[in-house]
């Protein structure tokens, strides 16, 4: 396998009514099947590409746990861009350095992260368009704008030896460092895990980890 979205689509398409991904709720579970997180997925990559992202840009995602943060972090990696996941207890201007450093040219926000999203972004000469995971505001466009959206045309441009993910360190000593994660090393990293512990199709695995970090990845 070239790259880690042809590796989840391939999944997608062998048991699309499984369930990809559920979220444990004060009161309820919310859950999606494959089928509906690759069409997700789809349209954060159609999106992007509508905004001018193209492969090797950096989009930013600054979200808490849900399906629509695996859909964007998909999305970016369909259209062959480079995500650049964020800790969600970054402060605004926090957010701003990491987000100049990079050269992100998208910065995707879930409403709750929205406001520090765009604080980070009004500090930037150039800032990144700032994509909300749910509905939109006049100064944001949204998922749901490209509801209606058609699949992008060819496959998956990112190959093995492609960055993949920029994950940037803490900064407890200094300023957060990138470090750059090709699609080979994320699938590397899954196939070691593998060969220790394993995991078929009847099997749920329980993440408590914010998804920005490397393992929850």
């Amino acid at each position: 396998m070239q790259n880690v979205f042809d590796d989840f689509a391939q999944s997608a398409a062998r048991v699309p009514d499984h369930t990809a991904v559920e979220l444990q709720r004060r009161h309820a579970v919310d859950s999606m099947s494959y089928r509906d997180l690759l069409a997700l997925a789809e349209r954060a990559a159609s999106l992007a590409a509508r905004l001018g992202c193209r492969a090797g840009d950096r989009c930013a995602i600054l979200a808490e746990n849900d399906a629509r943060w695996i859909a964007v972090y998909l999305g970016v990696l369909r259209l062959g861009a480079v995500a650049v996941p964020l800790d969600t207890n970054y402060s605004a201007a926090q957010v701003r350095t990491i987000v100049a450093d990079c050269g992100a040219t998208l910065l995707f926000a879930s409403p709750r992260f929205a406001g520090t999203a765009r604080e980070a972004a009004s500090g930037l000469s150039a800032p990144p368009a700032l994509v909300l995971t749910s509905e939109g505001t006049a100064d944001a466009a949204s998922l749901e704008d490209a509801r209606d959206a058609a699949p992008l045309a060819g496959p998956c441009p990112a190959r093995r030896e492609d960055p993949a993910v920029i994950l940037y360190t803490s900064g407890t000593t200094s300023d957060p460092k990138g470090v750059v994660l090709s699609h080979g090393n994320l699938l590397a990293e899954r196939d070691a895990a593998f060969t220790i512990v394993t995991i078929d199709d009847r099997d749920a695995i329980l993440g408590v980890l914010p998804l920005f970090h490397a393992l929850a990845q």
